[in-house]
């Protein structure tokens, strides 16, 4: 059984300090790793964590265990972007060492955020937390505030909400001011509590966008945004025209709903109009998608079609749903149940062509896949 000894530095100071680039595999490699960074930043918690994981290697390497020792570093920002780099340096240290367990050493709680990558691959058998000794004294306990303050990931974490709220309250302050100074009368809200509306408001969004990573994706959209409109796809333009129709469905939407003044009439009108440009949205997106892989790649998606019908089929039957429900509330002037009829049956029928069309294409690529195999000899 070989185990391997492995530590992590999420945020890669071993990287942004002292210039080493991971994996690193190896006593050797990891001594000087270790050295180097302490040499660099000697208050680096992650160089306790690197000799520590050393100490693990030596002792059990002195009771005659199979052992290796490694390090992984990740990314100053520490989220989706290290993990992916972890994971990539995970993946080739296993191909490297090739061991049987895991023994972890960590020096917070922080790089334990990617046991769930570690166990996807080997089993830990062992973790160490690796706690640094601090004196109790007011001016040790001074000195480490201090420190931490100039740290760009505590005040990233730690510093962030504070200046929220002070940059909101500013600026609940700001508008109160303007408004009352255009118009005396207004007193409509109180300031204070105008100013902490704002400030729940901004901390709310701060945190939902730390919990889900949302500047990140959005970051992404927009640099795959950026890689569409260069290599010119008509994706983009896609897109774009169905985000247009939806815009223009919400407004017809809304002006069919203004005909009634009861809630759940206004709310059923809305809906029966708006489903008819949400379906054309939805084909003109598809349609621009299986367009921009036959213009850049060749290929052609027949399973657009599919979609295509399918789509088109929901679309009817949900029309005539609603058409009825409207016909029982007396919110339309038909009195015929014969359209609504045609309509559920039309999209049954295109239904149906749907489902064909998959059964048909199924089947020629089971017969595809079946000329491929071989005939077993007599």
């Amino acid at each position: 059984m070989k185990t391997l000894i492995l530590t992590v530095d999420r945020d890669d100071d071993l990287g942004r300090k002292a210039k080493v680039k991971g994996p690193v595999i190896g006593r050797e490699g990891c001594l000087d790793a270790g050295v180097s960074l302490a040499l660099a930043d000697p208050e680096d918690s992650d160089a306790n964590a690197i000799f520590a994981a050393i100490s693990t290697y030596d002792r059990l390497k002195k009771d005659g265990k199979d052992v290796e020792v490694a390090i992984l570093t990740g990314h100053e920002s520490v989220g989706m972007k290290s993990d992916e780099i972890i994971t990539k340096q995970f993946s080739k240290v296993i191909d490297e060492v090739q061991p049987d367990d895991i023994i972890f050493v960590s020096d917070g709680s922080e790089d334990e955020f990617i046991i769930p990558i570690i166990t996807s691959r080997r089993p830990i058998k062992h973790l160490r937390r690796v706690i640094v000794r601090q004196s109790k004294s007011i001016e040790s306990t001074y000195y480490i505030i201090m420190k931490a303050l100039k740290d760009k990931k505590i005040m990233r974490r730690v510093m962030m909400p504070i200046a929220l709220i002070f940059l909101a309250y500013s600026m609940a302050s700001i508008i109160i001011f303007l408004i009352r100074l255009s118009n005396p009368s207004w007193n409509l809200i109180d300031p204070g509590t105008f100013a902490w509306t704002i400030i729940t408001l901004t901390l709310g969004l701060y945190f939902l966008e730390r919990a889900y990573g949302i500047g990140d994706r959005l970051r992404g959209s927009i640099r795959l945004a950026k890689e569409a409109m260069l290599d010119a796809k008509v994706t983009v333009v896609g897109d774009t025209l169905a985000a247009l129709i939806i815009l223009a469905g919400l407004n017809f939407g809304y002006e069919a709903a203004q005909s009634s003044t009861n809630l759940v009439t206004q709310f059923m009108l809305f809906l029966h109009t708006f489903i008819l440009w949400f379906v054309f949205a939805v084909m003109v997106r598809e349609g621009g998608k299986t367009f921009d892989i036959w213009i850049h790649r060749g290929e052609y998606n027949k399973r657009f079609w599919i979609g295509l019908l399918s789509t088109l089929s929901l679309g009817i039957i949900i029309y005539a749903l609603l058409d009825y429900i409207l016909l029982l509330m007396n919110a339309i002037s038909s009195t015929s149940l014969i359209p609504i009829s045609m309509m559920v049956a039309t999209g049954l029928i295109i239904s149906f062509i749907a489902a064909m069309l998959h059964r048909k294409m199924r089947g020629v690529n089971d017969g595809d896949s079946g000329m491929d195999e071989p005939v077993p000899e007599d």
